[in-house]
């Protein structure tokens, strides 16, 4: 399957889940079944960075959960003659499906705004809509709190020049309340 075809068949899925998942929702919207939480990402030495990714979402039923997130990633590298800093940022939306016990599927659609190098170290814009597929597990750390973790494919990965990504293996962490 090529991979114009995957994005194409993720995105048909995640439009299919989210009408599903609205249609049930507009029927009977119960706002104790709204979530939210966030994922967090830092690094450090050379080249630091810090992730922050805003989501709020709503469980459809006791499986499927859809929402929607923002993304700002910051960036220094002080590895060359002069340090580079970066900011990115944009937005998902993801369908996340419990297989059993803490385990669930997700796909995911994200739009970025991010910042590259370019060969002289000077920076450039540009933007990237990736579609995302994959795997984890979330973990009740009691009340309505959870942790989670996933390793999501980057179905686009490649067809970006430059890549927002540095692979097309994407893994995130964060916690969630109501989730």
């Amino acid at each position: 399957m090529s991979r114009s075809s995957w994005r194409a068949a993720a995105l048909l899925f995640l439009a299919a889940v989210a009408t599903d998942a609205w249609s049930q929702a507009s029927a009977s919207f119960n706002a104790g079944r709204v979530f939210y939480g966030a994922g967090v990402g830092v690094g450090f030495g050379d080249v630091s960075y810090l992730n922050i990714s805003p989501f709020v979402g709503y469980r459809v039923d006791e499986r499927l959960s859809v929402g929607a997130g923002l993304i700002y990633r910051h960036s220094k590298d002080e590895r060359f003659a002069r340090d580079i800093t970066t900011n990115d940022y944009g937005a998902n939306l993801f369908a996340r499906y419990t297989v059993v016990g803490p385990f669930f599927v997700q796909g995911e659609v994200e739009t970025l705004s991010y910042e590259y190098v370019r060969a002289d170290l000077s920076t450039n814009r540009t933007n990237a809509t990736s579609f995302f597929g994959g795997g984890g597990v979330s973990k009740s750390i009691g009340g309505n709190a959870s942790v989670y973790a996933a390793a999501l494919y980057n179905f686009s990965y490649g067809s970006q020049s430059p890549s927002p990504y540095s692979s097309p293996w994407v893994f995130r962490f964060g916690i969630g309340v109501g989730f």
